[in-house]
């Protein structure tokens, strides 16, 4: 199944993968931000909101398919070629039934439900047939990280990524409208599919097989993580649901890219310190004290980190959404209003995190459900009242409830300070956000070139933020810094060694 050679050991496959993983994350996540301004350039929010909806009806039909079943697969031992069959067949009747039902429904439900968005059903239907590349792409990519053969993946991930960068905006160009996001979809999918079925790796053919045992046990660890699933689902794609069919397409288009916008701070900053820090979590599980500190470390970085970068985000949003033209200016006051979330998402994935690999995972299902059952009537009310400004407030406030819990939760296992964790990241962030304000309020300042007011922004947002944080916490600065280096230098090493010998 794999073409990585068998006498690696698994640590030295893990580092060489880690390597690639973050390559491959800075390469796509640059990408996928300049293939995000283009197209917000190149379509209209009404392109953009037909496709969210059709997002939600395809992501609810993946919910059928039992999404933990390829981590079923990687985790079950000693799997040999009938598991893996098993695995493959299974995935396969469950794909098949998930969709057939889903399109049944597009044509005689869903599609009649939205008279508004008349390419509804027609787009769902096409996504549906892109999902159907992707489960087949997604046994392959299954296969490729129980064997470790990272590589594969990581250049999957990037040939997507180029692919989707030249065929969604060069749509857009020709005037394909919401079809250039399928098209987005599709050409990502493709790409994969020549990667993981022929580029990178030496593929498993797909052949059926029914092992009774192999069957069971998959399913009984993928239906643990089910209700998971669908608290996470309710979580992302409720507000897109409601606003769809209440406020129409044009207004889910704004919010969908408001919030693209707020996540990304979670993609730049919480995904690769988790990806460092999640392992060191759960090896030091037994001792609470170097535990405390290496959660300590880690939330600190992120605090510190997240809150300049969604300073970056969110003070000048309003040349941003200048420079994207008019048609955006409805979502500047949503982005703006989900400021709460982008500074606090990426702590609510730190604190799971740590919960999960101190092997309490029903903390979080616990911590969903209150979010749940907080978000869905906030949603509708908060909505209803002020739009989809509203909907942004709800998203806050549902993040600060999961952030409240979950930090209370992870007292349990961790002893840090507080204080020490926020008062002076809170102290730098109003402070930069009033100066920020103020300088917007100079009468010389509407005199400046757009883009020298971005660059005027970013410089001062840099130096007052970093330079607050630096009178007070140099110490703590460079400690953050030799952490990061004393995890990163043996991948460093593991790099240079592999280059040299290539050489």
């Amino acid at each position: 199944m794999s073409d990585e050679p068998q006498t690696d050991d698994i640590a030295n496959q893990t580092v060489r993968g880690s390597i690639y993983s973050l390559i491959a994350s800075v390469i796509t996540l640059s990408l996928g931000f300049v293939r995000f301004i283009l197209l917000l350039k190149l379509l209209l929010p009404d392109d953009f909101g037909v496709v969210t909806q059709a997002l939600f009806f395809v992501t609810l039909a993946s919910l059928l398919r039992l999404p933990g079943l390829d981590l079923a697969y990687i985790q079950r031992p000693d799997t040999d070629e009938a598991d893996t069959r098993a695995f493959f067949s299974l995935r396969m009747v469950l794909m098949v039934a998930s969709l057939l039902l889903m399109a049944a429904l597009t044509t005689t439900v869903i599609g009649p439900a939205y008279p508004g968005m008349p390419d509804l059903a027609i787009i769902l239907l096409a996504l549906l047939a892109v999902d159907t590349v992707k489960t087949f792409n997604s046994v392959q990519e299954a296969i490729l990280r129980r064997d470790l053969v990272f590589r594969a993946v990581s250049g999957a991930d990037i040939l997507s990524a180029v692919t989707s960068t030249i065929v969604a905006p060069y749509m857009a160009w020709q005037g394909y409208g919401a079809w250039s996001l399928v098209g987005e979809q599709l050409s990502g999918q493709l790409a994969r599919t020549v990667a993981f079925w022929g580029l990178f790796s030496r593929p498993w053919w797909p052949r059926l097989g029914w092992k009774k045992e192999a069957i069971d046990w998959y399913w009984r660890f993928s239906i643990k993580l089910w209700n998971n699933a669908v608290l996470t689902f309710l979580l992302d794609r409720f507000d897109d649901f409601w606003i769809g069919r209440n406020l129409g397409q044009r207004d889910l288009g704004y919010y969908s890219r408001a919030y693209e916008f707020a996540n990304y701070p979670r993609r730049v900053i919480a995904n690769p310190i988790l990806l460092v820090f999640y392992s060191t979590f759960a090896r030091l599980q037994a001792d609470r004290l170097r535990l405390s500190r290496a959660f300590f470390r880690a939330t600190s970085l992120m605090v510190r980190s997240s809150f300049y970068f969604s300073l970056l985000f969110v003070l000048p949003s309003p040349e941003y959404v200048a420079l994207l033209g008019d048609k955006w200016l409805p979502m500047l006051r949503t982005f703006q209003l989900m400021i709460i979330y982008t500074l606090l998402d990426p702590l609510s994935l730190g604190a799971s995190n740590l919960l999960i690999a101190l092997g309490y995972p029903g903390h979080i299902v616990r911590t969903r459900v209150i979010q749940v059952v907080f978000f869905v009537p906030a949603v509708i009310l908060l909505g209803s009242w002020q739009g989809i400004e509203g909907v942004a407030l709800a998203a806050d406030f549902m993040v600060m409830i999961g952030v409240v819990i979950l930090f209370w939760l992870s007292h349990r296992y961790v002893d840090y300070s507080a204080r020490r964790l926020w008062f002076w990241p809170v102290v730098a962030l109003g402070a930069t956000t009033a100066v920020v304000l103020l300088l917007g309020t100079l009468p010389a300042w509407q005199t400046f070139n757009i883009w020298v007011k971005i660059l005027a922004k970013l410089l001062l947002i840099t130096l007052c933020y970093g330079g607050i944080l630096w009178l007070v916490e140099r110490e703590q600065i460079r400690t953050g810094w030799n952490t990061i280096w004393t995890v990163a230098q043996p991948m460093v090493a593991a790099w240079q060694k592999r280059t040299k010998s290539n050489l």
